[in-house]
């Protein structure tokens, strides 16, 4: 486990939190029945992309500013 202060680690997870919320937010978009084929489609993609590439990219952004 990691040895921060409290501060320190909300800095670090707030963010990763932030991109779960936004990620789960678009897949409920993408999930309505009354959307259009191709929108349920590139929202499906886009909460995807946003897990695959956004939380790595915080991570290696957050070793980058030293947050740990």
């Amino acid at each position: 486990m990691l040895h921060l202060p409290l501060a320190r680690l909300a800095a670090l997870l707030a963010p990763l939190l932030a991109i779960g919320f936004a990620a789960g937010a678009i897949r409920a978009l993408a999930l309505r029945p009354g959307a259009p084929r191709a929108r349920r489609r590139a929202l499906q993609a886009l909460w995807v992309l946003l897990l695959l590439v956004g939380a790595p990219l915080w991570l290696v952004a957050a070793a980058a500013l030293r947050l740990w």
